[in-house]
């Protein structure tokens, strides 16, 4: 009889934590169907999660622990915990490893590395521990390999002890301000992939371009299960693009017409998208009627120049209409823009705050901005290392320094390379509060917050509008009502500054 698995989400440096851990929810559940017995420990949620860990390990097979790069520090932590109490094996995966198998192996932390899709690997890394088999120096990691989502066993979310949480938390998007209330939501993911060819994309650095997909019918199913199992009124779909096949986006929304299924969801869409032959009125309508509420465009630059750097393949015309199509259908538009990208002027950074601004002409338009991030293993960030302008480091336990981390990760930072660091900082974090991108309306009961949060963004839109970001007085006073804030909310195990940086793109 199969024995116990033990997977690990580690605490990220962020404090971010409002979303379940699919990636774990995913292996589990193909180890479930194996017949092995899984426990999932989120270390972010548990009061002692040493304590919840070492109490996991008891029988178990091995520790798996998955990861980003903002939770390097946790995971190092963990997996030091796990060698300190145990003598299980363990498995290292999630997307730092993808970019960074052979070194992640190399950990004496780490005995064996997945790159990629871990649901590929895993019943067969847990047969090789059964019959007391280790790998040697080298042999320890397993190279990426695209499963068939077709035949991969439905997400089990139950499996996830804290799983009633994430359903019930909150999201600071702001269809949050417009669908039934309580909202119970849950992220779902439909396909993987995506044909496009980013210079700063994760997808493109991993090989992750060959779109695939699940079945309509199965989608639906899935979806249906999800809704009547924990009673959801709302599904967020992360696929990274939900519309690469449009037939297919078409006949998901039949089908949950068809089931009646009364809920409200959301998606992310290529700005070139809408057009005759994919994103048309009819299609639109048929995504509203089937629930829609919120595509999230990837737009990234108001500047040509800058988005010809990108390869985005759009250009700021394009982008526009999408934006207006959103709002013409009844859907937000939740658009996203980077700063002082690799290559850019002054000019090319003040482009995309006057397009941001613009755009606020329409009602529906909602945006997140950060400074240029360089993730690892990209084209641009490539650029940069070979200018001599980023270094990147050479061990797995390097990555634990949090100013490694910001500097990868961090989405309002100041970095070598900007042309207009401080200007670019600022904008993106006021651009941010005007979007309500930290926190909504519609989160805040007490009336003194509902009047703080408003002073806060009205000042925002204020330096917005005159392009002034200098003597940034409210920025420290309002990460202090933020914290304060954040601090009271119920529901939280414990109280913490609520994430003023994020991870986007990873994960």
């Amino acid at each position: 009889m199969p024995g116990a698995v033990v997977l690990i989400r580690p605490e990220n440096v962020y404090d971010y934590n409002n979303y379940p851990p699919l990636g774990l929810i995913s292996v589990g559940s193909v180890l479930a169907e194996a017949g092995y017995e899984v426990r999932i420990v989120d270390c972010a949620l548990e009061p002692d999660w040493r304590t919840a860990v070492s109490e996991a390990l008891d029988g178990a097979l091995f520790a798996g622990v998955s990861l980003l790069t903002s939770e390097v520090p946790g995971a190092i932590d963990v997996l030091e915990h796990v060698r300190a109490v145990s003598d299980v094996p363990t498995v290292a995966g999630g997307w730092h490893v993808t970019l960074f198998p052979e070194q992640t192996a190399a950990s004496p932390l780490v005995d064996f590395a997945v790159a990629g899709e871990g649901e590929a690997h895993v019943t067969a890394i847990a047969g090789m521990i059964e019959r007391g088999d280790r790998p040697v120096d080298g042999e320890g990691v397993f190279a990426k390999t695209m499963v068939d989502l077709e035949g991969l066993a439905s997400p089990d979310y139950d499996l996830d002890p804290h799983i009633e949480r994430f359903v019930s938390s909150y999201l600071t998007d702001r269809l949050s301000a417009s669908v039934r209330q309580p909202m119970r939501w849950l992220p779902y993911e439909s396909s993987r992939g995506c044909p496009s060819l980013c210079t700063f994309c994760i997808n493109v650095v991993t090989g992750n371009q060959r779109y695939r997909a699940k079945s309509p019918e199965k989608v639906v199913d899935e979806i249906a299960a999800l809704v009547e199992r924990h009673r959801l009124t709302h599904v967020k779909i992360v696929d990274d693009n939900f519309f690469a096949n449009v037939e297919r986006s078409r006949r998901i929304c039949e089908g949950l017409i068809e089931r009646d299924l009364d809920i409200t969801w959301d998606g992310e869409c290529r700005a070139d998208y809408f057009n005759d032959r994919q994103l048309d009125d009819r299609t639109l309508d048929l995504c509203v009627r089937s629930g829609l509420v919120q595509l999230t465009l990837g737009i990234e630059s108001g500047s040509q120049r800058t988005l010809d750097t990108m390869r985005k393949g759009i250009t700021p015309a394009q982008a526009e209409n999408a934006i207006a199509q959103c709002d013409h259908h009844g859907v937000i538009a939740r658009s996203s823009f980077m700063l002082d990208v690799p290559g850019d002027t002054a000019d090319d950074i003040r482009q995309t705050v006057r397009f941001v601004n613009r755009m606020r002409r329409y009602p529906l338009f909602t945006c997140g901005v950060g400074t240029f991030r360089p993730y690892p293993k990209c084209e641009l960030t490539a650029g940069l290392q070979e200018r001599g302008l980023l270094s990147e480091p050479g061990t797995f336990e390097e990555w634990r320094g949090k100013d490694v981390i910001d500097m990868y990760t961090s989405a309002e930072y100041r970095r070598p390379w900007q042309v207009d660091g401080r200007y670019s900082e600022s904008a993106a974090f006021y651009l941010n509060i005007e979007s309500s991108v930290r926190l909504g309306d519609w989160q805040v009961g007490r009336r003194r917050d509902l009047l703080a949060n408003r002073v806060f963004r009205a000042l925002a839109l204020a330096r917005n509008r005159l392009g002034f970001y200098g003597l940034p007085f409210d920025k420290w006073l309002y990460r202090r009502f933020l914290k304060s804030f954040y601090a009271r909310q119920a529901g939280f195990e414990r109280a913490g500054e609520y994430p003023l940086t994020g991870e986007g793109a990873e994960g």
